[in-house]
């Protein structure tokens, strides 16, 4: 998706579009390489940057049944040297990096598995993971057909060629996705208008069993173009477009979902829904919300064109500024009939990437969430609940759940110091009582002495209103990073309702009581308390539940 760095770098500091590394018109001269501050960088139930350099669109993965862990990449440069103006003065290129999970909050990195050079081949962008089991590719030197599954896992990526070239490439693994080779030594896939469109990046691949089809959806920009062949490494041609809203379109994702009643019960209905990366603030009915991750659903014409319900169906996943390029995974090894999804997303936004503080350490992955297509009057939604850690038994390693509060409060205090909570790293649940009688705004405010977030719940209007500052001014995208974001939300028809807070170092993600979901970095200073405060002109009774991680 680095294409979406390059158009905004033009518009505000001027770059050479036809290069993977980007060569800001400003520098910082005298820029030097930080120190690892732990105190005010290192979260500690969040997955981030393990060296210094960059984190940025997660790959995918897959379940292992026999280790029950999953198997996490991650796009990733150790080498990468960014000033506050996002100039490089170390190298660019990108590799997949490898990480496992049990549980989400426990990681172990395993370092690049799909390396940043092979052969001809170097800096290895967005794409899409793929399990092989029933060996396609042929890859699996010892897969017996009817004798178990073939151990090939395939990684379609976009390849600069260290030339700003966006072309398609595939990569394999038979030892369990720790090493990865070239699938072949030629392209899988040019991009056929080089010059007049350079945008072909972030192939989502997928195989479809019943035409016996190897299928792409390619980002072009302003919309997706659809390639398709009978053998999955040569012979593709494209055969559709896909046109939705909030271009820069990039990263998209396709399942054929199992519909699900208003209530989590199956209703016998299957959906198509594309889940992509765009920008709010482009294009018609814009939201104005930034760059953000869509969902949209439809069918599938004889191509495997998908057809959106209409273009005005599209929907946001997470309305904060701070989730893009996200992937969804399943322990299934197919796209069809899926009841869930797993999805994690890249905590960071490219209008101000570089310029958030940092200690050379770019990139942080949200927490999971378990998401579902649910159906309500005919209207589909996505779902979401964030993948429990913190109860009993949850965690498989040592960050886990430390210790639980509970009780209630008024307006106008402040939860934590009140209720001597450490904070700094933990869960709190905020239950709403009497909604029913309710009509004004509850306004959450979280912060120190160097941020600050306000997030207003509007009963009346039903509008929700989200908002941080921080002490110093972005040298760039300071407008971005500090605007209200304000979106539509069904409010006053709730009788009770919860707010559920995750905040970790530099993380922060809600779930509202509509059941939207908001996530964002903030920085705070490590001197002063942080501590949330709920204001409003009317009363209501309030409750909470704390869990404090470490």
């Amino acid at each position: 998706m680095r294409k979406i760095l390059s158009i905004l770098a033009v518009a505000t500091i001027g770059i050479s579009s036809s290069s993977s590394v980007i060569a800001c018109q400003y520098m910082d001269k005298n820029y030097t390489v930080p120190e690892i501050n732990n105190d005010l960088y290192t979260t500690v139930f969040h997955q981030q940057n393990p060296t210094q350099g960059m984190l940025n669109d997660i790959q995918g993965g897959f379940f292992d049944e026999e280790t029950q862990e999953w198997h996490v990449y991650f796009l990733q440069n150790s080498d990468g040297l960014f000033d506050k103006y996002g100039y490089n003065h170390g190298k660019g290129g990108s590799v997949w990096y490898h990480a496992t999970t049990k549980d989400w909050i426990n990681w172990e990195n395993h370092g690049p598995g799909v390396p940043k050079t092979i052969k001809n081949y170097n800096d290895q962008a967005s794409g899409t993971f793929f399990e092989d089991v029933d060996n396609l590719f042929g890859l699996d030197p010892n897969y017996i057909k009817g004798q178990g599954k073939a151990r090939t896992k395939i990684a379609v990526t976009t390849n600069y060629n260290g030339k700003g070239n966006q072309d398609i490439m595939m990569f394999y693994s038979i030892d369990g996705g720790y090493t990865f080779d070239i699938v072949k030594d030629e392209l899988i896939l040019e991009n056929p208008n080089r010059g007049k469109n350079e945008n072909f990046r972030d192939p989502y691949f997928f195989y479809d069993k019943e035409k016996e089809l190897f299928v792409m959806y390619i980002a072009r920009g302003e919309f997706y173009d659809v390639y398709s062949s009978k053998t999955p490494t040569e012979g593709y041609k494209k055969v559709g477009s896909i046109d939705v809203r909030y271009p820069m379109l990039e990263c998209s994702n396709l399942f054929q979902m199992n519909v699900k009643d208003e209530n989590g019960k199956a209703t016998g209905e299957k959906k198509w829904v594309l889940i992509y990366g765009g920008n709010g603030n482009h294009g018609d009915g814009k939201d104005n919300l930034s760059g953000g991750t869509y969902y949209s659903t439809g069918t599938l014409d004889e191509n495997d064109v998908f057809i959106p319900d209409s273009k005005e169906s599209v929907k946001r996943l997470d309305f904060g500024p701070d989730y893009y390029a996200a992937k969804f995974m399943t322990k299934s090894v197919e796209n069809t009939n899926i009841d869930s999804l797993i999805t994690t997303g890249w905590m960071s936004n490219w209008a101000y990437t570089y310029q958030v503080p940092n200690d050379g350490r770019f990139g942080y992955m949200s927490l999971a969430r378990n998401i579902e297509l649910r159906e309500n009057n005919n209207d589909y939604t996505m779902h979401t609940d964030f993948v429990d850690f913190w109860s009993e038994n949850k965690s498989q390693g040592s960050v886990k759940t430390l210790s639980t509060s509970e009780g209630s409060f008024k307006t106008n205090e402040k939860i934590l110091e009140s209720n001597s909570l450490k904070g700094k790293s933990f869960k709190m649940n905020i239950s709403l009582k009497d909604l029913s009688n309710f009509k004004d705004t509850l306004k959450l405010t979280i912060g120190d002495d160097n941020y600050k977030i306000e997030a207003k719940l509007d009963f009346v209007k039903n509008k929700i209103t989200v908002n941080r500052k921080l002490q110093d001014k972005l040298v760039r995208g300071n407008k971005e990073f500090t605007k209200n974001r304000v979106y539509s939300a069904d409010l006053s028809s709730l009788k009770t309702g919860e707010i559920e807070i995750y905040l970790d170092k530099t993380t922060l993600e809600f779930k509202f009581p509509d059941g939207s979901v908001y996530s964002m970095l903030k920085f705070p200073d490590n001197v002063s308390q942080e501590d949330i405060e709920v204001t409003s002109n009317s009363q209501i009774d309030m409750n909470f539940k704390y869990y404090q991680i470490g």
